[in-house]
């Protein structure tokens, strides 16, 4: 679960907010009249969440990912020196 901050405590806790941003795996949502209205996180987990969801939103790719979780199940592999064997 998020923790959760008002905007106005957000306003006057922004920079430690940001620093234990930096520092560690940490998130928090913004409040405004106890409703949520934004998260705030690294830049750096934004930027792997939203190459996450692209990834997603591309059929073919996650059908080909599909199949080959598939073919793991099956025992249908072949090691790394192999593939130019095929």
């Amino acid at each position: 679960m998020l923790e959760a901050f008002s905007v106005t405590t957000t306003r006057k806790s922004l920079l430690p907010l940001i620093e234990r941003i930096e520092a560690e795996p940490y998130r928090f949502m913004i409040t405004k009249h106890g409703n949520p209205v934004a998260v705030v996180m690294s830049y750096e987990e934004y930027s792997r969440m939203t190459e996450t969801l692209r990834l997603l939103q591309d059929k073919e790719m996650t059908n080909r990912i599909r199949k080959g979780l598939i073919d793991i199940d099956h025992g249908d592999t072949m090691a790394l020196g192999d593939k130019g064997n095929e």
